[in-house]
C-alpha cells in the first residue's frame, strides 16, 4: 500500500546524532576580594600568577622555617598542584605588624602583608579603621576548612577568625606547691610570700593581670572607681608576695623550672610546654572568666596575593597545620608539637592526636571545646590600652607609698 507502518504501530526509531566536541558547563566558585567568579582552573592559574604569599604571624619558637613554611607549600601542592614560595615575617611586636599596614593603607599603597594573624586586640583596632578585607566566611570556597570548626572560632566572620584556643592571659601554677589556686584573689594568699611573678607594671600584659583581678573580684574593670579598688587590692595584698616582675618570658621559665616561682600571671600556652619537660606546671581556669587574647587571622585590604592568602587562612584552620599531620616528626617531639599546636578545631578532632598527649589534654587544653564559652572572656581591648599607662601609675604609686 505503499505505507510501510500501520496505525498503532510505533514509528521507526531515528537515529540519534550527539554533536561533536560540545563544550560541558564548568563549575564556577565566587572568589571574594576578587569579586570574581572563576573556575577550578583560572584559580589555580591565579595561584601561579601570584606565586609568593607574605605572612605576619609570631615565631613559633624557631619552628617557622622547619615546619609552618614547609607545610604550607605542601598544602598548596598537594591540594592546587602548585609549587608556591612563603615570606614569613615571624614578630613578637605585633604593634609594628599594625601600624604598618595601617600607614601603606593611608598612603594609598597595597598592604605590606597577605595575611595578619596577630593578637586580637590588633585586630580590633585594624578592624575599627576599616583596613580588614570581609573575606572570612563559611561558603567561601578557598576556605572549605570553616565549616568543619566549633563556632567559637567563628564569631568575628567575616573578617577574621580566631585560630587559637588557649593562648591567652591566666595563672601559670606550681600544682605541687600551690595547687589550692583557684582564681586571681588567690595570688593574696600569705603562702605565696615571695613566689609570685607578676608582668612588669606599665605593660599590656600587666594590665591584662588587672583586668582579671577584676573579674576575679566582681568588679568592673571599665568603672574608675572599682578599678581603682582592684588596684588598691592588688598593691595592697598581693604585691607584698611578688618576687618578681618581669615580661622575659625566658626568665619566667627559669624561676617555674628551678621551682621558685609558684603563680605566675602569664600565658597559658606556657603550661603544656614546661608540663611536656616534667615540671608540675599547670594552668588556671578561674571561674569568673579569663581575658581571652587569642590570635585573630585577617586580611587587609588592597593585599598582592588575595588568592594565597584565603588559601593560608584555610590552612591555618586545616587538621594538617595543627596535628602536623605530614611531619610525623612533629608528632613525636613533645616539645615541639606542643608549641606548633593550640587547636582542636572541633571535638571529633582528639582522635587526631598524638597518643602520649591524650590522657593529659583535658587538663592542658579547653576539651571539650564548648569550655571556651565557660573559660574566657572578649573584653574591651581599646578600652584596656587606653587605660594601662593610668592604671600602672596608680599602682605603682599604691606600691611605692
Amino acid at each position: 500500500m505503499g505505507v510501510d507502518w500501520i496505525i498503532g504501530a510505533r514509528p521507526p526509531q531515528q537515529p540519534v546524532t550527539t554533536p561533536q566536541n560540545q563544550p560541558q558547563a564548568e563549575k564556577l566558585y565566587y572568589v571574594p576580594i576578587l569579586d570574581k567568579w572563576m573556575t577550578q582552573e583560572e584559580i589555580i592559574n591565579e595561584i601561579k600568577k601570584e606565586h609568593t604569599v607574605i605572612i605576619a604571624d609570631w615565631t613559633y619558637g624557631g619552628l617557622v622555617e622547619t615546619y609552618h613554611v614547609p607545610a604550607f607549600k605542601k598544602y598548596v601542592k598537594d591540594k592546587y598542584g602548585v609549587d608556591i614560595e612563603v615570606t614569613w615575617v615571624g614578630t613578637q611586636e605585633p604593634e609594628v605588624i599594625v601600624s604598618s599596614v595601617l600607614q601603606a593603607l593611608q598612603a594609598g599603597r597595597s598592604a605590606p602583608y597577605d595575611v595578619v594573624a596577630i593578637e586580637a586586640s590588633y585586630f580590633f583596632r585594624a578592624k575599627s579603621a576599616s583596613a580588614v578585607a570581609p573575606a572570612v566566611y563559611v561558603g567561601n570556597f578557598l576556605m572549605g576548612n570553616l565549616k568543619n570548626i566549633n563556632p567559637f572560632f567563628l564569631q568575628y566572620q567575616p573578617y577574621g577568625v580566631v585560630f587559637q584556643a588557649i593562648d591567652t592571659a591566666g595563672i601559670l601554677a606550681n600544682k605541687e606547691k600551690a595547687g589550692w589556686i583557684k582564681d586571681y584573689t588567690d595570688l593574696a594568699d600569705p603562702r605565696l610570700k615571695g613566689h609570685v611573678i607578676l608582668p612588669t607594671p606599665g605593660t599590656v600584659h600587666f594590665a591584662n593581670y588587672l583586668v582579671n583581678l577584676a573579674l576575679a573580684m566582681g568588679k568592673n574593670y571599665k568603672n574608675p572607681t572599682e578599678m581603682q579598688e582592684v588596684i588598691k587590692f592588688a598593691a595592697e595584698k598581693i604585691h607584698p608576695n611578688v618576687l618578681r616582675y618581669t615580661v622575659s618570658e625566658a626568665e619566667i621559665m627559669e624561676y617555674l623550672e628551678r621551682g621558685e616561682a609558684w603563680a605566675v600571671a602569664w600565658w597559658w600556652y606556657l603550661a603544656p610546654v614546661e608540663a611536656a619537660k616534667g615540671y608540675p606546671i599547670t594552668r588556671i581556669a578561674q571561674p569568673q572568666g579569663n581575658v581571652f587574647l587569642p590570635g585573630i587571622a585577617w586580611i587587609p585590604k588592597k593585599v598582592e596575593h588575595p588568592v594565597l592568602a584565603q588559601i593560608f587562612i584555610d590552612f591555618l584552620m586545616s587538621p594538617q597545620m595543627w596535628f602536623a599531620l605530614d611531619f610525623p616528626q612533629y608528632r613525636d617531639s613533645k616539645g615541639d608539637f606542643l608549641m606548633l599546636h593550640q587547636n582542636l578545631l572541633n571535638d571529633s578532632n582528639f582522635d587526631l592526636l598524638p597518643d602520649w598527649i591524650k590522657p593529659i589534654y583535658k587538663d592542658l587544653y579547653p576539651y571539650p571545646l564548648d569550655k571556651m564559652y565557660e573559660w574566657y572572656v572578649f573584653p574591651d581591648y581599646s578600652y584596656i590600652e587606653a587605660h594601662t599607662e593610668e592604671w600602672s601609675n596608680l599602682y605603682n604609686q599604691l606600691t611605692r607609698s
